[in-house]
């Protein structure tokens, strides 16, 4: 009988883990394709989302930290970076400072924040054979951005980037009394 309740029980948990992670599927996807609650939910959902939702299983993943999910454990590398591009009229004045182009989709907003993981090469020291050419192919990146950039403002005559690595303080630093982060400049294009 005991052997019983131990397989019960952990037949129970695998349920529990695949029934939250089918709900954060579910969620992940909704939520990013669909900006408002205009769809129909599908009958999976409903049923994770009614399960999850149930008092004794809610406690539970509070208290587990199966509610977390799995993405705290993933490298964020991506965001470590800022693109700070400046517009210029053809006077030299400055129009206008923005991190980000003129995106119209997530989907877009997903791809211009992934290739900051390139990016990461021109920070480490990697014993790549050709990585001076693999570096001004980054920087053919950054000036294809900036010209894209460039497009969309009709009154500036250029456009310059500069790739930024942010530079938190360490918790000695921290502990000293620095609590500011700071900017790296890794590269620029004019």
């Amino acid at each position: 009988m005991k052997r019983k309740w131990q397989l019960f029980g952990i037949f129970l948990l695998l349920f529990l883990v695949f029934t939250i992670g089918l709900k954060g599927t579910f969620d992940g996807y909704y939520g990013f394709y669909y900006d408002k609650e205009d769809y129909k939910k599908p009958l999976v959902y409903e049923l994770s989302n009614k399960i999850v939702e149930l008092a004794p299983v809610s406690l539970f993943t509070a208290y587990t930290g199966f509610d977390t999910g799995y993405g705290f454990f993933a490298p964020n590398v991506a965001s470590d970076f800022v693109l700070l591009f400046e517009l210029k009229d053809a006077k030299g004045n400055v129009l206008e400072e923005r991190i980000m182009p003129g995106l119209k989709s997530k989907e877009g907003i997903v791809r211009y924040t992934s290739v900051f993981n390139m990016f990461m090469d021109k920070v480490v020291s990697s014993k790549k054979k050709n990585e001076s050419q693999y570096h001004e192919y980054l920087d053919i990146v950054l000036k294809q951005i900036a010209k894209s950039v460039l497009k969309e403002s009709p009154n500036a005559a250029r456009c310059s980037a500069k790739l930024y690595l942010y530079d938190y303080p360490s918790l000695e630093r921290y502990k000293k009394g620095e609590k500011t982060d700071n900017l790296i400049l890794v590269s620029q294009i004019k």
